[in-house]
């Protein structure tokens, strides 16, 4: 079983702040992705960090991560995910995948490690909150004649913050995806809403679904029902910094003092970046660069 986590720089910067104009914004992910090789580290050992070389000069070469392999990122900013399922194709073997937004505080992947199940994911989306739903729905009969999905489709889609796959099932998935990315490139990727995610997310579970795998969840149904997503992963001791969370003020602040008091092994590795990368910014114009980078 190998672990792995993937990271594409773009030039357009973050995919979650594409419609605000901030691009350099991006630079603020290394705090939650130095907790995620902190605690991942801890408690796995040492794992693979898949980025490209922009990723790596700018900003990942400051995490101490055991293993970098360089790899290029050839697609594009509205397709960027895809990274993420090309380094998983290069793996040949059974995987887990953490987004390095990432943080685990307690053994949640053993399951998965040590059980039976073919796929791991973060958790199922319901109906009700799956906006990728729509594409399936509106386009049941290419999947049905693909043989990508002959069952009923009941709305629902996987989370992938985190997702594992055994060997054998990845090839159904794999060639899903061969499949469904020419389809939806015929189509006219500009007219369906997040491609990427209906690529990397949805099409696993509609793959799972036809064939039958068995599915772990990371966050049962129920906490998140119960909790929600933020919340019932706490209980768990899972934490996915997801989307633009990540730069908020506060979240960063509360990175920083995990670090500082929980790890503080690693705190001169914040302060270095601080320094030599954050200094050129001027993300928090309202506070002065003492409470930042001090």
């Amino acid at each position: 079983m190998k672990i792995i986590q993937s990271f594409a720089q773009f030039e357009e910067g973050s995919p979650y702040l594409q419609h605000h104009n901030k691009p350099d914004y991006v630079y603020l992910s290394l705090y939650c992705f130095l907790l995620s090789q902190i605690t991942v580290k801890k408690l796995y050992g040492d794992f693979t960090m898949f980025c490209n070389r922009k990723a790596y000069d700018s900003m990942l070469r400051y995490i101490p991560y055991d293993n970098v392999q360089i790899m290029e990122n050839h697609n594009k900013f509205k397709m960027w995910s895809m990274y993420k399922v090309d380094v998983m194709r290069v793996i040949n073997d059974d995987f887990i995948h953490l987004d390095p937004d990432v943080s685990i505080f307690s053994k949640v992947l053993d399951p998965f490690i040590n059980g039976e199940c073919d796929v791991m994911v973060q958790d199922i989306v319901p109906f009700e909150d799956n906006r990728l739903k729509k594409f399936v729905f509106d386009n049941i009969d290419f999947f049905a004649e693909t043989k990508i999905l002959t069952k009923p489709f009941d709305g629902r889609a996987f989370s992938c913050g985190t997702v594992g796959i055994k060997k054998f099932a990845q090839e159904y998935y794999f060639k899903g995806v061969e499949v469904l990315q020419e389809g939806m490139e015929k189509r006219g990727l500009d007219h369906i809403d997040a491609p990427t995610l209906v690529l990397e997310e949805q099409l696993l579970y509609l793959i799972a679904c036809e064939n039958f795998f068995s599915i772990q969840e990371i966050i049962p149904t129920e906490l998140i029902t119960e909790y929600g997503i933020m919340d019932g992963g706490d209980r768990i001791g899972y934490l996915h910094i997801w989307r633009g969370v990540k730069y908020r003020r506060h979240i960063i602040d509360m990175i920083r003092k995990k670090i500082f008091f929980d790890f503080p092994e690693y705190y001169d590795t914040v302060l270095k970046y601080e320094r030599e990368v954050l200094s050129k910014f001027n993300f928090f114009p309202h506070f002065k660069l003492p409470m930042l980078y001090g």
